[in-house]
């Protein structure tokens, strides 16, 4: 599971050549290979000079139950991870049981989308779909201090559920292409499988719903093309399958049918 958040914080009381700014955070939690991988990209690839420390502090904001602060300083020495000395990129490399999760099982709490979708004559068309999904709703703070005692912060909440949603659909209740013509010349399909999903889309990561809680959204647009450019027509079934790669399990929301 890999995490990025962008941020751009600059001090206007110093030198241009001396601000520092995040440009990006990266976190990879790694169950299977029990690995934390943690870095912070900076402004300062010519030089890091006015840099002392770079620090990433996790903290779980899901409820006032389970507790759980760390923080993990990062290095550009070529050390605990880190590959390349002295370009701006701090990383470190440790063991996912440094992380402490809590019990909370992940869920797909809500489906919202059409039901039914008319096409357009003319125009192309998408299709909204958001997906409520229960996960571990974690603070991640990348703090930067510097030479001037000035501290440079970077802050998002993220999902460190270890698991992704997969969109499959059904098409084969659809109508299909006569491939003899090159018209729009559609029929129904006599034997539709009601067994034939396809898998279309995955979601690794979703936008925390609300603070202190543990719900995120995942949002996507599915597109249409109109009837005039032979978009298709007829009855489509979408699953949706939340996979939960700590136990290898998964949780398979109710089909919805799309006409």
């Amino acid at each position: 599971m890999i995490i990025s958040m962008y941020s751009c914080v600059q001090d206007i009381a110093q030198p241009e050549s001396e601000n520092i700014q995040i440009l990006k955070t990266t976190i990879e939690l790694d169950r299977f290979e029990n690995e934390l991988y943690l870095q912070v990209e900076t402004n300062q690839q010519e030089s890091q000079e006015f840099i002392k420390n770079v620090f990433v502090e996790l903290t779980y904001k899901g409820d006032n139950i389970f507790e759980y602060s760390e923080e993990f300083q990062l290095y550009d020495n070529a050390t605990n991870g880190d590959l390349i000395p002295s370009n701006g990129i701090y990383t470190l490399l440790t063991s996912a049981d440094t992380v402490i999760l809590p019990s909370v099982t992940p869920e797909i709490e809500s489906i919202t989308m059409e039901q039914n979708f008319k096409l357009d004559e003319t125009n192309s068309d998408s299709l909204d779909i958001s997906v409520t999904v229960y996960g571990k709703s974690f603070l991640i703070t990348s703090s930067i201090s510097d030479i001037f005692n000035i501290t440079t912060q970077s802050s998002q909440y993220v999902n460190l559920d270890n698991s992704y949603i997969e969109l499959m659909i059904n098409t084969d209740y659809m109508f299909i292409d006569n491939p003899s013509t090159e018209e729009c010349d559609r029929s129904y399909n006599d034997n539709p499988n009601p067994n034939s999903f396809e898998s279309y889309f995955e979601w690794a990561n979703g936008i925390l719903l609300d603070s202190n809680t543990n719900q995120f959204i995942f949002s996507t647009q599915i597109p249409f093309r109109s009837l005039s450019d032979c978009g298709g027509t007829g009855r489509a079934i979408f699953r949706f399958i939340l996979h939960d790669l700590d136990t290898n399990s998964e949780i398979v929301a109710e089909d919805i049918e799309l006409i």
